[in-house]
């Protein structure tokens, strides 16, 4: 299995990024990036589909956080589709579900922004 692929989808005014594999400390600058490139285009609206991750480090956790700071600072939001119970467990025990608005389909997520 692939450490971490992104794929994301700019085609509406909201991104989708589908996040599948493992964020960790080795790819969370990855991930970083890649939203760090989505809100330097202006871009921010966006739905973290996770439905193909397996493991998040508090490193993906950082880079979460810094994107929704980003997204927030701009009039937009980061919202988490699909997210894995493993993922859901790890968000809850650092008390991040107060902080992400979670949905059980990027579809759900994207509506009402």
């Amino acid at each position: 299995m692939e450490k971490l692929s992104l794929e994301t989808d700019n085609t509406r005014s909201i991104s989708v990024m589908k996040i599948m594999g493992q964020v960790d400390s080795e790819t969370a600058p990855e991930l970083d990036r890649a939203l760090s490139g989505l809100l330097a285009d202006g871009r921010n609206k966006i739905v973290l589909d996770l439905t193909g991750m397996d493991f998040m480090s508090s490193a993906g956790l950082r880079a979460l956080v810094k994107a929704l700071k980003g997204a927030q600072g701009s009039g937009g939001d980061v919202r988490l589709a699909s997210v894995p119970e493993t993922v859901q467990g790890i968000l809850l025990t650092v008390g991040m579900t107060q902080m992400f608005k979670l949905f059980p389909t990027s579809e759900e997520a994207a509506t009402g922004f």
